[in-house]
């Protein structure tokens, strides 16, 4: 990539700072028909970010609504932790699925991608609904309505958040994703809460007669989204070859390589401990629905402190300490809650691990947003999806240890063998650890473009002007 093709790049992005708006397009391609607000214009006063926002708020209650209703009704079907974990895998599962479906979102139009999956979505509901509500609902109906929606879910990360990434300006895009955090985090109070509720009360049809409407709603909001593709160089390579490309351009980065292991291993150790937490609050500490809801619900209360601290304090050189150290937070909070037999120390606990949870949720796609370019974005956080996806794994594993000894003891040694992984992992990129890691990043990948792109024997201009 020559020099001339970086001036004025900021974060991934070309900034046109004499257009009105302050319009970003792609590095090294035409104009573009994005409607990107200008630096100075505050995230809520972005319209097409405040759609994005409110289907984000939508779709994650709906999401946490179900993590919830789901576990309680898999072990109201199966009395097994091993089949609640597997259900989990199969909602996991499709996450395998994001660097293609990043392929295909990267060749077409992401808002009718959006409006397409939640209309899926809806649907699903509604299936679900009707089968509870004749009272007919079987595990099988619970694995196959979980995958599908799981197809769905894995196209989040190349669809909505990197629509975010390209309607917002870069030097917004930090807030807009500690925004768009809180307010899953919302979602995760709301969501268990009403989920724990509907249990004790009609129950789960109850659940899915609300996403029908909360995913409708969405959808409708998605059709006013304006948004246009971002033109194209006119060069169609194969999928394959846009694959490779993909993760060609990943590995070049130390910083993205860390993040999508933290990522991984996270998805592994970490967040199958969520299966067996309504286990654990009924059957250890001796709850009912409602309480269930509760204590899954605080979670998400400590993620939206965690969120609106690093929205409001959290600068660009914080990022990758804030994920690292934020993970290792909610895996020591996970290992304490294995092991307390108290409701309101669990909810101290939990509580606490949310801020965790936070850090880890927005700095993951801050950082592989404002690394990437914007004719990779899709591809990237649809590796982050891959990666994501590496989750089945660790239901399959916590369930298994479930099994054969209780759910407290398969959380305690998951989350001992996912601190050993994390400090394995800090030491081996030390780039997460240190300040200002997104601008040494793109000083690197700058002097691996040059190294890789140019022609033996090109001349280079250091001062970084036209050739």
């Amino acid at each position: 990539m020559r020099n001339s093709r970086r001036k004025g790049i900021v974060g991934g992005a070309a900034i046109n700072a004499g257009g009105p708006t302050g319009q970003v397009s792609p590095a090294g391609s035409g104009p573009t028909h994005l409607h990107v607000a200008g630096s100075s214009t505050p995230i809520l006063q972005n319209p097409e970010f405040r759609r994005l926002w409110a289907i984000g708020a939508f779709g994650g209650t709906m999401r946490w609504l179900d993590t919830l209703v789901l576990a309680l009704v898999a072990l109201d079907l199966t009395g097994s932790p091993f089949l609640v974990s597997l259900t989990f895998f199969f909602r996991m599962a499709p996450m395998l699925l994001g660097l293609g479906l990043g392929v295909i979102a990267d060749r077409a139009n992401r808002k009718y991608f959006l409006v397409g999956g939640l209309v899926i979505q809806a649907v699903i509901a509604a299936v679900m609904a009707s089968l509870l509500i004749m009272d007919v609902l079987e595990y099988w109906h619970l694995a196959v309505a979980t995958f599908l929606s799981g197809i769905v879910w894995a196209s989040e990360f190349p669809v909505r958040r990197t629509l975010i990434g390209e309607l917002v300006h870069p030097e917004r895009l930090g807030k807009a994703m500690s925004l768009d955090s809180a307010t899953n985090a919302f979602s995760r109070i709301v969501g268990p809460f009403t989920g724990g509720v509907f249990m004790a009360t009609i129950g789960p049809e109850g659940a899915y007669v609300t996403g029908i409407v909360l995913f409708l709603s969405a959808a409708l909001i998605a059709t006013t989204l304006r948004y246009a593709r971002p033109q194209s160089d006119g060069t169609h390579r194969g999928v394959i070859a846009e694959l490779a490309e993909g993760a060609k351009y990943i590995r070049a980065s130390r910083l993205m390589v860390g993040t999508l292991i933290v990522t991984m291993l996270m998805n592994v150790f970490a967040f199958p401990y969520m299966s067996q937490q309504p286990i654990i609050a009924r059957e250890t500490l001796g709850v009912g629905d409602v309480l269930v809801g509760l204590l899954n619900s605080v979670e998400g209360l400590g993620s939206v402190f965690g969120a609106t601290l690093i929205a409001s304090f959290a600068l660009p050189r914080h990022y990758t300490r804030i994920y690292l150290y934020g993970s290792l937070l909610f895996l020591v909070g996970i290992l304490l809650f294995s092991r307390s037999e108290w409701y309101w120390v669990s909810f101290a606990i939990v509580f606490i691990g949310g801020f965790g949870m936070s850090a880890f949720g927005t700095m993951q796609s801050t950082i592989m947003v404002s690394a990437a370019s914007p004719e990779m974005r899709g591809r990237v956080m649809g590796t982050v999806a891959v990666f994501i996806g590496a989750g089945p794994l660790g239901q399959l594993n916590i369930g298994i240890m479930a099994g054969i000894y209780d759910p407290r003891t398969a959380v305690l040694i998951t989350s001992i063998m996912g601190l050993a992984v994390m400090f394995v992992a800090a030491l081996s990129f030390p780039i997460l650890r240190r300040a200002d890691s997104m601008r040494i990043d793109n000083r690197m990948r700058t002097r691996h473009d040059l190294r890789t792109v140019d022609p033996p024997g090109a001349l280079r201009n250091p001062g970084g002007g036209a050739d």
